[in-house]
């Protein structure tokens, strides 16, 4: 496993994830090992790692500048080719590449190694890897400079046998850098033993929450502007997270019934979704994950959940039990959570949310990476054009 971040679980949800496939394949006799940019923080456990920097960018201003000049010019690295040897890979499975670069691709190439490659985010197309401008609006890569970042980067593209994209939406945006390559989609797996021992929702809802980035493009703020409307139907907003908006955050739970819990974790975590009846996850930016790792979160506590019809996750809102979209504005949010209390739709959704099957899912989604890695070690494209979404259900 090559990432910038291993499966460090403090990074993120792509590290989270990594460390779940991680537990999967080792449960199915696989051995792992990673190479990673930058130092875990938490989680280091027994697993054969190799790291290439001495500090983390989030933590060294230098450090963040050269992942940029790296990225940029991808350049062959003898550290690279080093490392790979020396965990003697079948396969090569490529994820968030900062810090270390695209021409990983090319020393696998030139070891004789095959690559899959999944798609997290808009790194190859952007340098903020959101399609975003800084104020939260979307933008186009500009074609002299981001495209040029791109052409540079994609050049190694050959090199990869097999891209799995976490939604439809983000294979097709990348496509034509993968021309020689089989696109597959593997959705997000659920993990339904997270909502063992959670109260069920209220009979009627009385709060909607929201846990993530406290960003603009996440539509933090769309949820704030619409929070004094939730109270006029009786419901209050509840808000986890941490980011750039939290000043407005904690100025409107001041002045509003609108309760921040900040940043969760563990038990809290567990408490936060338990504390709510149902979420919302508005974000404004092309999400690319469908679902998201969010939405799978809900519907893994078995609350209902809106999700916005942007990116990814405008392919699986209405799709997913106990699930549905919702356009990311003030006016269209406050009619879907309006629309969330009528009885006879809360009981639908809540119903919904709690249909499932045994928590399986886990492990289908790793047989499915054993499927594809297996396929590309006998020098195969893939699993027969297969397009696997594995649908979200929770323990009930």
């Amino acid at each position: 496993m090559v990432s910038s971040h291993g499966d460090d679980p403090s990074s993120g949800g792509v590290e989270r994830l990594l460390r779940d496939l991680t537990g999967v394949l080792s449960g199915r006799g696989i051995h792992v090992a990673y190479l990673q940019a930058f130092p875990q923080r938490g989680g280091v456990g027994e697993l054969e790692r190799t790291v290439l920097h001495r500090t983390d960018w989030r933590d060294d201003r230098g450090r963040r500048l050269k992942n940029h000049v790296g990225d940029v010019l991808s350049a062959r690295r003898g550290d690279l080719e080093t490392a790979i040897r020396s965990h003697r890979p079948d396969v090569v499975h490529t994820h968030n590449l900062p810090g270390i670069g695209t021409v990983v691709w090319d020393v696998c190439r030139r070891l004789g190694l095959p690559v899959v490659h999944s798609l997290h985010d808009y790194y190859l197309l952007c340098p903020r890897v959101t399609l975003m401008s800084r104020d939260g609006e979307p933008c186009r890569p500009n074609p002299l400079l981001c495209g040029m970042r791109t052409r540079l980067m994609a050049r190694w593209a050959s090199a990869v046998s097999q891209v799995i994209g976490v939604s439809q939406y983000v294979l097709d945006v990348h496509r034509h850098l993968f021309s020689g390559a089989h696109l597959q989609v593997v959705r997000h797996p659920l993990d339904a033993s997270s909502s063992a021992g959670l109260r069920a929702p209220r009979g009627r809802p009385e709060v909607v929450g929201y846990i993530g980035s406290l960003e603009r493009i996440k539509g933090v703020q769309l949820l704030l502007e619409a929070a004094p409307r939730f109270e006029e139907s009786g419901l209050t907003l509840r808000i986890a997270g941490d980011g750039s908006l939290r000043d407005d955050v904690a100025a409107a739970a001041r002045s509003t019934d609108v309760i921040w819990d900040g940043p969760v974790t563990g038990e809290q975590k567990r408490r936060f979704f338990e504390g709510c009846d149902f979420g919302i996850v508005p974000s404004v930016w092309a999400e690319p994950g469908g679902p998201t790792f969010t939405m799978v979160e809900w519907l893994a506590a078995c609350r209902p959940v809106l999700v916005s019809s942007r990116g990814g996750l405008g392919e699986v809102g209405d799709r997913y039990p106990g699930s549905s979209t919702v356009e990311p504005t003030v006016d269209s949010i406050v009619r879907s959570v309006q629309t969330m209390i009528e009885p006879a739709r809360w009981n639908e959704a809540v119903a919904g949310a709690r249909r499932g099957g045994e928590g399986k899912d886990l492990e289908e989604w790793g047989a499915e990476h054993e499927r594809i890695y297996r396929a590309v070690a006998r020098g195969q494209s893939g699993t027969g054009g297969r397009v696997t979404s594995v649908e979200a259900r929770c323990a009930g």
